[in-house]
């Protein structure tokens, strides 16, 4: 028995600790694979030169990613998971101005991340030759990151909390609160990034109005 529980909990260990180094191959990847999206565009990026710069081997990447295709989604994907990541559950026992101000410092700190505008910059670039990216990188990023808000808001709907017409449009409304015209000038190369007082007023603002556009009860404070 004892040997057999010792077998057992050697199993367990040897496999989390495969599931790990999958784990931080895959993270490797996705940081190579960033690196040589941004530096030769989509067309120009190769499994082969994402390998390279990952430190793996190219059967390793193609484990991980069958194509250059799924590949650039998880990547965008990854960022996605910093805004609705495991830790930003859209606890409804929380305060709702508190949940909607954790996802929206979220939200900008990644659209704003000068990463994030190049991938961006590559998309519009790139849609032309190749079509399906740009519906690839709104179903992987925008819409990904938006349902989360909108399952939040019909939950909240629900229960009478935030009574939003709407959950779908308000969520979309919400998101271009906060990046408006600026990251259209940051994305364009013509302005700065914001200032972190501007992006507090951006948030502040979006918040506010999305409170207001539903019948909320004291709840909504607490």
């Amino acid at each position: 028995m004892g040997r057999r529980t010792r077998a057992t909990s050697s199993g367990v260990s040897l496999a989390k600790w495969r599931e790990r180094r999958s784990d931080e191959k895959r993270r490797a990847i996705l940081d190579g694979a960033r690196a040589v999206f941004l530096r030769s565009g989509f067309g120009g990026a190769s499994m082969d030169a994402v390998a390279a710069t990952s430190g793996v081997s190219k059967m390793t990447v193609y484990r991980h990613f069958k194509t250059k295709e799924s590949l650039f989604a998880g990547l965008i994907r990854a960022l996605c998971e910093r805004i609705v990541g495991d830790d930003l559950t859209f606890d409804m026992a929380r305060p709702i101005e508190g949940v909607l101000r954790e996802y929206a410092a979220r939200t900008v700190e990644t659209l704003f991340d000068p990463g994030t505008i190049e991938l961006h910059r590559i998309v519009i670039a790139e849609s032309r030759r190749f079509p399906a990216l740009g519906r690839l990188f709104y179903r992987s990023g925008p819409e990904a990151s938006i349902a989360g808000l909108v399952g939040y808001l019909r939950r909240l709907k629900r229960v009478g909390r935030l009574d939003v017409d709407d959950p779908q449009r308000a969520a979309e409304e919400f998101l271009d609160l906060l990046r408006g015209y600026p990251h259209l000038r940051l994305l364009l190369g013509v302005g700065p990034r914001p200032s972190r007082q501007q992006f507090a007023l951006r948030i502040d603002d979006a918040i506010a109005r999305l409170l207001a556009s539903g019948s909320t009860n004291q709840v909504r404070h607490k």
